[in-house]
């Protein structure tokens, strides 16, 4: 089961990430990694299981709803040895202490004897990622208009699988602030009341008093199979009769979790080694999405607007979070876009005309800002990237067919400027 919390933590703090962090604190990369490894679910677990008593749901809610969050800094402003590093750790580190009034220091005591980095360094971690944890937070609260209630609650849905992506060793000394494992089903050792050994023996007689039940008993369960065995096979004549006969196709969905997948058939991806300005080089998908991006780049005097579709861009079932599989893709966007910085581009959501307009259309919407969004987070500066929520008004392909449904649903990268 996934957690939106850990998850975008985890997007945010990439390897590339993590290595200007160590040399900005000063810290073995491998250190500083251990250490987001154990403070990211730590942290994430920590700040649900705030949520889960009334006092602790009151105040997460006003801190949410009363601090002034700015948008999001990127990556490299973050790590960088600056003002933005060092406003987010004070920030981070002044929620951390409202939430946690008590202990404001002891995660990042915690964490510093788990992995080995300095109490220093774990502090700068520990703050920067309560800061980017609670901006998140801030952002689903606005956009879906959450509760104090809703907000729990959703909170809620997440506390296990992050306690359980905490490593052990660090978990051990954390019981304070993450909780205990909802206790599972419990199974007695005791006989049931009024059952004693007395009672078994009497039944053990019984049984072997009556060796014809037994027979029977198994006699009934020959013909209770042959029975079932029968209606099988009625029932596989039945469709192979009716197989060739079409079946008429719903007229209610929601947009499939696969935009704009490839749509002809299984051929095998031919990879293509590509160079980009800088130095960078980029290895694509032939015919992909980035591939042609680059290509057009690489091609002086192209006309804009040109538009492209992200293929092969998945994202978790009635969900904006993109899947682990298509985050690469997302990754090669930020490096054609940081090799190109004039570059700006628009996302557009695009959908089907099935369905409800009031679940297709927001949920298109937020997909591409699902992608902004992570532009955003990999460095890409936020005034080169806008969205648009195209609904069902933009189709590629006919509405009357399953395959033409499925292109329309999809994800539009339009270049407005180079």
């Amino acid at each position: 089961m996934a957690t939106l919390l850990l998850d975008h933590l985890r997007s945010v703090f990439t390897t590339q990430a993590v290595d200007e962090l160590a040399r900005a604190t000063g810290e073995q990369a491998t250190l500083t990694q251990k250490a987001l490894d154990g403070l990211l679910p730590a942290l994430t677990t920590g700040v649900i299981n705030q949520a889960q008593t009334r006092a602790g749901a009151a105040t997460l809610y006003r801190l949410l709803t009363s601090t002034p969050f700015a948008t999001d800094p990127s990556v490299g402003q973050l790590v960088d040895a600056n003002s933005h590093r060092q406003q987010a750790v004070k920030s981070g580190t002044a929620l951390l202490g409202q939430l946690l009034p008590d202990r404001p220091d002891r995660l990042a005591s915690s964490t510093a004897q788990y992995s080995g980095v300095s109490l220093g360094s774990a502090t700068t971690l520990t703050g920067l990622a309560m800061s980017i944890l609670m901006g998140f937070l801030h952002q689903q609260l606005v956009t879906h208009k959450l509760t104090e209630a809703q907000l729990a609650a959703q909170l809620r849905s997440e506390t296990d699988p992050a306690r359980s992506a905490i490593p052990a060793a660090l978990a051990s000394m954390l019981g304070w602030l993450i909780g205990s494992p909802a206790p599972g089903p419990v199974t007695s050792a005791v006989p049931p009341s009024g059952v004693t050994q007395a009672h078994r023996e009497e039944d053990k007689e019984k049984a072997a008093g009556f060796p014809w039940l037994r027979w029977l008993l198994i006699g009934a369960g020959l013909l209770l199979l042959l029975f079932l065995l029968m209606r099988s096979c009625n029932r596989d004549k039945t469709e192979t009769t009716t197989a060739s006969q079409p079946r008429q196709e719903s007229t209610t969905s929601v947009a499939t979790d696969t935009l704009a997948s490839d749509l002809d058939g299984n051929a095998p991806a031919v990879r293509v080694a590509v160079d980009l300005p800088g130095g960078r080089k980029l290895s694509l998908v032939e015919k992909s999405f980035t591939y042609s991006l680059a290509q057009f780049l690489a091609t002086k005097g192209g006309q804009v607007p040109k538009v492209f579709t992200f293929d092969n861009l998945t994202f978790e079932t009635d969900s904006a979070r993109i899947t682990t599989q298509a985050r690469s893709n997302v990754d090669d966007l930020i490096q054609i876009m940081k090799a190109y910085p004039s570059l700006h581009i628009r996302i557009e959501g695009n959908t089907d005309s099935t369905g409800d307009d009031a679940i297709n259309d927001p949920l298109s919407g937020d997909r591409a800002d699902a992608v902004r969004q992570a532009l955003l987070t990999g460095g890409i500066e936020a005034s080169r990237v806008t969205i648009r929520e195209r609904g069902d008004s933009k189709p590629v392909a006919s509405n009357q067919t399953a395959t033409g449904r499925q292109k329309n649903r999809r994800i539009d990268v339009v270049i407005t400027k180079l």
